[in-house]
């Protein structure tokens, strides 16, 4: 199992950052994603390997005015 923003899912071997994102149905186009407290850069999501019980974070920025 990992935790992705507090939500419990199943981990499964080569999980990847997208699938993470892909699994969460979280699409918005500006995200920052923390695995274990460690910042991924969007261009490593499709080969960051996502660890058994790793603790995720995913949050949308928004900006307003």
């Amino acid at each position: 199992m990992i935790t992705v923003n507090g939500k419990q899912i199943e981990w499964e071997e080569n999980l990847t950052v997208d699938r993470v994102l892909k699994t969460m149905n979280y699409s918005f186009p500006k995200i920052v994603v923390r695995v274990n407290g460690k910042v991924v850069e969007q261009k490593m999501w499709s080969a960051y390997k996502v660890p058994n019980d790793a603790e995720v974070q995913a949050h949308h920025l928004i900006a307003g005015g």
